[in-house]
């Protein structure tokens, strides 16, 4: 295997996870690729030259003082020495992802189609309409979001899009190479499909809404630091300030909404004041039943 292939195969796994060398190698031995500790270290040394200017190799000392890798993105002021990472919202078990990673990495890269057998867990709201035994997609995009990856699709028999947790595909295949298939055409569609969601979670219809956000002036300006989704506005009003968005509704944006707590009210549209609404009732009844089950009233 050429030893650019080999590196991609070690940025893929170490953008995900912390290994030591020992584990690259087995990895490698698991891939059926011969390779060497002298080589292995050649390659991590081209692969830190290779580098963005935003990304670094970190090397570690973990159990018994062994040297453990991870490349990681660099803080805006990469310059500061005394920053640490927190555990918030990081994934427990990383396993399995940066064979999957690199698996539809290919199949992007190669325009391939790829074939799902299994879909575990309904993260993104679009596991609930996987009701066959399979379905025939073509990987588009590989998304990071909120710490998790998550892979959009385009679903050739529905002619519709998806996007899917990389972690719970539990069965897949590469296919063939589609020959006449409009992939310009594709991804320009999927631009459009992610324009319209706040993050990654499936929309309640193909409906685009002007969403309006009134914020206490603390939060409001504390919110208006960061990027939530590109239509997004702020104005300030009276003593508070006024967030627009222009998106669909979906599971993620009224969960993002109750992150505010107190500090938030919703405005508009009515289709958004109902699903809140409705959420609020069903936070305030699951508290009062004793049994508690899997409930997604999005869908």
């Amino acid at each position: 295997m050429k030893q650019t292939q080999r590196i991609k195969h070690l940025y893929n796994s170490l953008i995900v996870s912390k290994l030591s060398y020992s584990q690259l190698l087995k990895y490698f031995e698991e891939k059926n690729i011969t390779l060497g500790l002298r080589q292995l270290q050649r390659d991590i040394k081209e692969l830190e030259s290779l580098l963005g200017f935003d990304e670094e190799l970190i090397k570690t000392r973990g159990l018994n003082k062994v040297l453990e890798l991870q490349i990681k993105k660099r803080p805006e002021r990469h310059n500061c020495f005394s920053i640490v990472e927190s555990e918030y919202n990081t994934p427990v078990n990383t396993e399995d992802v940066q064979d999957k990673l690199a698996f539809f990495d290919k199949a992007i890269i190669n325009k391939l189609q790829v074939s799902i057998g299994k879909l575990e867990l309904d993260p993104t709201s679009h596991n609930a309409d996987f009701k066959i035994e399979s379905i025939t997609v073509f990987p588009i995009s590989i998304i990071f979001h909120r710490s998790s990856y998550y892979l959009g699709v385009y679903d050739i028999k529905k002619n519709a899009y998806s996007i899917f947790d990389i972690r719970h595909i539990g069965k897949y295949k590469l296919g063939r190479k589609p020959s006449d298939f409009n992939y310009k055409s594709i991804i320009i569609g999927f631009k459009k499909y992610t324009n319209g969601h706040f993050g990654v979670t499936k929309n309640i219809d193909d409906n685009i809404y002007k969403i309006t956000l009134e914020f206490s002036m603390i939060t409001g300006t504390y919110v208006k630091n960061f990027n939530w989704h590109h239509s997004q506005n702020f104005k300030r009003k009276d003593n508070t300030i006024v967030m627009t968005l222009k998106c669909g509704i979906n599971r993620e944006l009224v969960g993002w909404i109750f992150m505010w707590l107190y500090n938030v009210r919703v405005i508009g549209p009515p289709e958004l004041k109902d699903y809140y609404s409705k959420t609020i009732k069903e936070i305030e009844k699951i508290n009062t039943d004793k049994s508690l089950f899997y409930k997604n009233i999005f869908v």
